[in-house]
This record gives structure tokens, C-alpha cells and sequence, in this order.
């Protein structure tokens, strides 16, 4: 296998961990080339006497900078820099009084071990996969778009760490590599299998399930004893919990081993997809991916089951006639363990997810996460690769193409969403992993949402829940709470990075496909129902924004964290700003 030939001056690793520190940072200024030939830098100042230099490929206005490096430190008495590796750059950053504040030694350290090890696995995966010219060639399936995620979150010190994965355990379970692995199976007692199904009883869900993807073990399959899947390594992690040890000993649990369908894992890496199979699965991993250890909760598989049970009401058939080709991948069943006393442990649980991409596997529906990341070897990003495609099948100017897919974007993926909670009630959390964009051509035609844990109700939803019997519902958004996660995920997180990769690529100013998003929402705002939160996305001079930087320094659990508010920072509303 041969390496990817890495771009001179390019390190995507160290340009998630930069744009995530001056997305939250305010102590940095942008320097503009001053004569032809020369470079564009950004200044961050260390202290009174010197300064990183960071040469800069493209300046951003919402900070997706892409950079030229490496970076340099530069003193006040010269303009003459010494060039500085990434780990020195980490290392210089901590030292900042701004940045370490009062953490000890001990957190700083632990901080940038992390941040080292992030970069180390971004290029291990990067050298590994040796085919981004190939990925950009084409259209992508689903399969290939999930793991054509190589860079990871673009504001995160250290978007690839995986703790505590070993390196052989990330090369099997982690998408970066495109692996693919069979589940782990146990036949468990039935009183000890928790759960819930919609359409089916959850025996016949598990049934079905086992049948579509390890029919070898359905003589396992009894009234008394059912199949219930698991992530391998999450298997291997709850079988030496002393709760699953118990259910061991008294043969109320047998570990059948690993079988049946080879499954991949998604851009999230703990949820896994088969196109053999009907059902995704979303499991809980005890593993930190980014700001959290990756479990489920019960109120969280129960929050998909109510999302369910709501599509089938007229109020949702209403939404689905007026935005046909925005569709829900609902998770309508889900599976847990029960120990000896019958508490459901959390680190068992999983959702199932209905496979809508079951029958048709092949089809251009893509992540948009995977569409927008920089281009680890320095040129187009997958999104600009399909505009270019789309420009000349259309034979339109790049800019015009970039519009076309900028206004189909908004008409198919934003409005609907933004609809759904003017409209209904409805909150979506849809950030970049969230979205997946249905595509024909490269011309965006639909939408499918996944991750039904992400999802709340307003108090426009009342009525609704209501009329349903479902005022018990614990995912309610106060104005505070809509206005704090609805817009970030939604356009800091997912459309801003749409706007800025088209913009980075050179077919048209951020600032003006931004004004494109802006009159889509300005025109929706014309009819809507309940104008709060477009209120206060086209007006309000800042919007909130999550600091994953800070976050990640002072080592919180982003799932347990009493109150999420006090990572989230103002951010400049770039919709506020005259279009260029």
C-alpha cells in the first residue's frame, strides 16, 4: 500500500486544533498580504515579546482558515521567524497565561498528550487511506461517505482522540481505517433483556435482526433465550463488569462469540450500518470520542421511541406533505441488559435505527460532514469536487454552481428543519454527523435526519403532545435552550461550514452564499407560525457557539456537565454583517 503524498505546507490536524483555539480566543489579528507574491499570516501573540506566525492558504470570516505551514515564532526586534512543528506550537499555546489560567500541570499535561495523540491518528488514518483523489473522482455512496470522514471535527484540539482504544483496537472499530467487523453475540435469558419496538414485539425485532445478519445462530433463537447483538469491543468491556459476570455464573447469559454480516462503522464510529440489514444500531461505547464518553441513556432510547410513535400522528404527516424529501430515521426499538436486581445497565444499551437506505445502497446520500472537511491533501474538499462536477455537467460558471448548490441546500436541508421547529415545535438538532444529504447528480434533492436522542419539543409543541398523551416528555426547550443549540448546530456547526468550503475552494465570497442563506430564511420568517429563534438568527448580533477548546482543556464530559451553558461562547452573527 502505497502513502498518500502529504501537500507541502498542509497538516489538517493542526488546523482543527488552531481554528478551534482563535474561534474562542480574541487576542489574534489577521494580516493581509501587502504586495503580490507575498502571504497573508495571522498574528497570535505568546506575550510582550513574541508571537506565532501562522501563513495562511485561505482566510475565513466565520475562522474554517486553512493554513500554509509551518508556523513560526517571530520577535518583536525581527520580522525574521524560526519554524516551529506542531508539537511545539501545542506546547507554546499552553504556555500562554490567557490559555492555562489556573489549571495544573497535571490537566495541561494530560491536555496535550491528548492533542498529540489526535494529530498522530489523524495522519495515521490519513497515510493509510491512500484514495482521497479516488473519493473526490466520483459521486459517493453512503457506505463511502461515512468513512471518508479522515479529518474529524474542524473546531476541536483533538477532533481523532479515542480513549483508551488501543492502536489495533481503532484500526478494527474505528471508520477512519474503513474497517468493517462482524458483531459479538450473547443469548441472553429473556428477563434479563430490557427494550422497547414500535412496529413488531421486541422478540421479533431481534429476531428479524439476528435472521438478517447472523442467520448461523438462530438455532440459539428460543421463547426462553434471544439473541441479542453487540459492538465487539463494548461486548468484551460489559464481560468484565461484575453485574455481566453475575449473569455469567448463573447461565442466564452466554457469549456466542462473533458471527455473521461484516457491519462498518459510521462517521460516528458507534453506530454501525449492513445493507443487509433493516436496522442500523447505535450502541453505547464506553470510549471518549471528542468531549464525551459515548453511552446512552434511557431517556435518551426512550426519546427515539416517542419521536417514533409521533410520525405516525396527522401533525406529522402534515410536515412530511409539505417537506416530502426531508425524511427521519427513526429509532424505534432499542435493547439493554438488565443485571440480577433488573436494572437496566446503560452501558448495554443500544437504538435500532431504521435503515432507510435498506434496498438502495448505492444511492449519493452522503454525511455532510464528510463533504465539507478540508481536503487532507490540500486540495478540494469533497463538496467542491461535486460543485465542480455539477458545474460542468450544468456547464455553468463555478460561482453560479456553488449558488445552485448553496439555494437547493437551503430549499431542501435548512428550510425544512427550521419549518419543523417554527411550524411544530419540532427541534432537530441536525449538526454536521446529523445530516445526510440526498443528492442526484451532486445536486442536493433531499434530506435524511439521524440521531433521534438530538431531538426536543417547544412550547409550540404542546397542543401536539398533548393530543398524543405525550406531556411526560423530558426534551423540552425552554427560549434559552432553543436559542443556545438550535442555531449553533444547525448553521455555526453545519451551514457555515457548507458556505466556507465553497468559499475556501475560490468559486465565490463566504459572504455572499451567506447572504444567499440569509434571504431563505428571511423569507421563511414571512410565514412562520412562532418567529422566536429566526428572530434571533436574523437579527441578534451574536449567536451562541459551543467552545470545544475550552471544553476539552478543562476535561469536561460534555454528557454529564451540570450546566452545558457555560462551555457555550457569543460568536460574531455573520449574517449581520453586509453581504461582499
Amino acid at each position: 500500500m502505497r502513502s498518500l503524498t502529504r501537500h507541502a505546507g498542509t497538516d489538517v490536524a493542526a488546523q482543527c486544533f488552531l481554528n478551534a483555539l482563535l474561534r474562542e480566543t480574541d487576542d489574534w489579528h489577521y494580516a493581509p498580504a501587502s504586495a503580490p507574491g507575498e502571504t497573508a499570516f495571522i498574528h497570535l501573540p505568546l506575550n510582550d515579546h513574541e508571537a506565532i506566525r501562522l501563513p495562511l492558504r485561505y482566510f475565513s470570516p466565520t475562522q474554517h482558515h486553512q493554513y500554509l505551514f509551518p508556523a513560526s515564532i517571530v520577535r518583536s526586534d525581527s520580522d525574521e521567524g524560526d519554524a516551529i512543528d506542531f508539537n511545539q506550537l501545542v506546547e507554546r499555546v499552553l504556555e500562554k497565561p490567557a490559555i492555562c489560567r489556573d489549571l495544573s500541570a497535571d490537566t495541561l499535561a494530560r491536555f496535550a498528550g491528548r492533542v498529540r495523540e489526535s494529530h498522530t491518528h489523524t495522519w495515521q488514518a490519513i497515510d493509510l487511506r491512500h484514495n482521497w483523489g479516488d473519493l473526490r473522482a466520483k459521486p459517493l455512496n453512503f457506505a463511502e461517505a461515512e468513512q471518508a470522514l479522515l479529518v474529524g471535527h474542524a473546531f476541536h484540539p483533538a477532533p481523532k482522540s479515542h480513549e483508551p482504544f488501543n492502536a489495533q483496537e481503532a484500526r478494527r472499530y474505528l471508520p477512519d481505517f474503513a474497517s468493517r467487523f462482524p458483531l459479538r453475540w450473547f443469548s441472553v435469558d429473556r428477563t434479563f433483556v430490557a427494550g422497547d419496538s414500535l412496529s413488531h414485539t421486541l422478540r421479533d425485532r431481534l429476531l428479524r435482526f439476528a435472521a438478517e445478519s447472523a442467520p448461523e445462530l438462530l438455532h440459539h433463537f428460543t421463547d426462553h433465550c434471544w439473541l441479542v447483538p453487540m459492538h465487539p469491543w463494548q461486548a468484551e468491556h460489559l464481560l468484565s463488569q461484575p453485574w455481566c459476570e453475575q449473569l455469567v455464573t448463573q447461565g442466564a447469559l452466554r457469549d456466542l462469540g462473533e458471527a455473521g454480516a461484516r457491519w462498518l462503522p459510521t462517521s460516528s464510529s458507534r453506530s454501525l450500518y449492513s445493507e443487509s440489514n433493516r436496522d442500523m444500531i447505535k450502541f453505547s461505547l464506553s470510549v471518549r470520542l471528542t468531549n464525551s464518553v459515548r453511552t446512552l441513556s434511557v431517556k435518551e432510547v426512550k426519546r427515539g421511541m416517542r419521536l417514533a410513535r409521533l410520525a405516525q400522528t396527522p401533525r406529522w404527516q402534515a410536515l412530511q406533505a409539505r417537506y416530502p424529501t426531508m425524511r427521519v430515521m427513526q429509532e424505534d426499538g432499542w435493547v439493554g441488559l438488565r443485571d440480577c436486581d433488573g436494572t437496566v445497565q446503560e452501558e448495554s444499551l443500544m437504538a435500532l435505527r431504521v435503515n432507510l437506505l435498506f434496498g438502495t445502497p448505492q444511492t449519493q446520500t452522503n454525511v455532510l460532514v464528510s463533504l465539507t472537511q478540508a481536503a487532507p491533501d490540500g486540495g478540494d474538499s469533497l463538496l467542491a469536487a461535486a460543485v465542480r462536477r455539477l458545474s460542468q455537467r450544468l456547464n455553468l460558471p463555478l460561482e453560479a454552481a456553488a449558488r445552485c448548490w448553496v439555494q437547493a441546500y437551503c430549499d431542501r436541508v435548512l428550510l425544512p428543519l427550521f419549518s419543523a421547529e417554527a411550524d411544530y415545535g419540532l427541534v432537530l438538532l441536525a449538526h454536521q454527523q446529523n445530516i445526510l444529504v440526498e443528492m442526484q447528480e451532486d445536486l442536493p434533492v433531499g434530506l435524511l435526519y439521524r440521531d433521534c436522542q438530538g431531538s426536543a419539543f417547544t412550547a409550540s409543541a404542546t397542543d401536539w403532545l398533548t393530543e398524543e398523551n405525550e406531556l411526560e416528555a423530558e426534551n423540552r426547550f425552554s427560549d434559552a435552550q432553543l436559542l443556545r443549540y438550535f442555531p449553533y448546530y444547525l448553521l455555526v456547526n453545519s451551514t457555515l461550514a457548507v458556505t466556507a468550503a465553497l468559499g475556501a475552494a475560490g468559486f465565490a465570497r463566504e459572504e455572499s452564499l451567506m447572504a444567499l442563506v440569509r434571504e431563505a430564511l428571511a423569507q421563511l420568517r414571512a410565514t412562520a407560525k412562532n418567529t422566536r429563534c429566526l428572530d434571533y438568527v436574523l437579527d441578534s448580533t451574536h449567536w451562541n457557539c459551543k467552545g470545544n477548546f475550552f471544553c476539552y482543556l478543562h476535561d469536561h464530559n460534555e454528557n454529564t456537565i451540570v450546566d452545558p451553558a457555560v462551555i457555550y461562547f457569543d460568536f460574531s452573527n455573520p449574517f449581520c454583517k453586509e453581504p461582499a
